[in-house]
């Protein structure tokens, strides 16, 4: 740029800035305030000692699937990485500040940053990809780790369009890791994340097995129905109905869903998560296509029916769970209710221990 562009766009600057202390004095101010706050985090965290870890995009939303993850992911940063200060930006909070200029302006070279994991690395939740590319481009030179992720692009336009896309922007990163949390999601991310890092390990919310407990006393009764009702909904709402007229000839129903449709704060997010665990308790057997619907049967220690979902995210999933009685997989709709009369019929049920799946997580990540 040469010096009379320099001094024009510096005229230009100043002639909106003016025009805005003018016309709009509220958002001048905030504008101001904005913009001494963002100098002053620069300041600290280029002067800060004691690293710090950025969790970033943990939700505020109602899913209580991403609420435990988040649950988890932090307790396990806790566990396993006492010397860092953790902080958490979520991600109705990055969605304010699209280019994330208070979260950037906090972070040093020597920070770690994870990203929330989930199942959202797809042509389907853009505005967690668009979160996560700004993180990869703004932060060329930390170390960046997006927790366990299901990964999945569409066979079609949009799908192929946004897996090109984020195929250069998360390869252009020196020093990325990627866990995925199934074999699918693990293949896919190996053929196409070629230039970094990739690990396969169960889904981060199954760090709280035997860490976090159901605290109900009530007896067990009935069958409790979990189905997602949204574009992740493998079956039709016809072989839903039909599954649960069939299954009531037999059994009391109830039906929940671990989406509560109503935004969770982190200062309120174990206690819904426990609330949940304690509610799925009182049931003899669960029937979920939720994957996370089935980590939370686990936590209860509630024998799970697994329906299927319309991409790999409960198919490969469960395969963490093929050793353990009292998680039963239906290959097809019509086998439900024989598994859950199946289900019903156990005697005791185990939960999992993956405690040395997260300890050897730790050890690769610090290789």
């Amino acid at each position: 740029m040469s010096q009379n562009e320099s001094i024009i766009k510096f005229k230009t600057f100043c002639a909106s800035v003016i025009s805005g202390a003018i016309n709009s004095p509220k958002k001048f101010l905030a504008f101001i305030k904005r913009n001494y706050q963002i100098l002053r985090n620069k300041q600290v965290a280029a002067n800060r000692q004691i690293p710090q870890i950025f969790l970033i995009g943990t939700p505020e939303y109602g899913n209580l699937g991403d609420q435990i993850i988040a649950v988890s992911e932090l307790r396990w940063l806790s566990d396993f990485y006492p010397n860092y200060g953790i902080k958490e930006f979520t991600h109705e909070t990055l969605m304010k500040d699209k280019k994330c200029r208070l979260l950037l302006s906090q972070i040093n070279k020597k920070d770690l940053i994870f990203l929330q994991g989930g199942g959202n690395l797809n042509d389907l939740y853009l505005n967690c990809e668009k979160i996560r590319r700004t993180i990869i481009q703004k932060c060329p030179e930390n170390k960046i780790i997006l927790f366990q992720q299901s990964i999945f692009f569409s066979d079609t336009q949009k799908g192929r369009v946004v897996k090109e896309q984020t195929e250069k922007i998360y390869n252009s990163h020196q020093n990325f890791t990627i866990i995925t949390r199934e074999n699918k999601s693990f293949e896919l991310a190996t053929g196409i994340f070629t230039s970094l890092r990739v690990l396969k390990y169960p889904d981060m919310a199954t760090y709280l097995f035997g860490k976090v407990t159901s605290k109900s006393d009530t007896e067990r009764n009935g069958v409790l129905v979990c189905i997602r009702d949204d574009d992740e909904k493998y079956y039709s709402d016809l072989q839903i109905s039909k599954m649960i007229e069939i299954l009531t000839v037999d059994n009391s129903l109830d039906f929940i869903d671990t989406n509560v449709h109503r935004s969770v704060l982190p200062k309120n997010r174990l206690k819904e998560v426990q609330n949940l665990i304690d509610e799925i308790a009182k049931y003899k057997v669960m029937v979920t296509d939720r994957f996370h619907g089935v980590v939370f049967s686990i936590l209860s220690g509630t024998p799970c029916v697994v329906l299927r979902s319309s991409d790999h995210k409960i198919v490969e999933g469960v395969k963490w769970f093929a050793d353990y009685d009292g998680i039963y997989y239906a290959k097809n709709i019509d086998e439900v209710p024989e598994l859950v009369k199946r289900a019903s019929e156990l005697k005791s049920f185990r939960i999992p221990d993956f405690s040395l799946y997260f300890r050897d997580l730790y050890n690769e990540l610090n290789k």
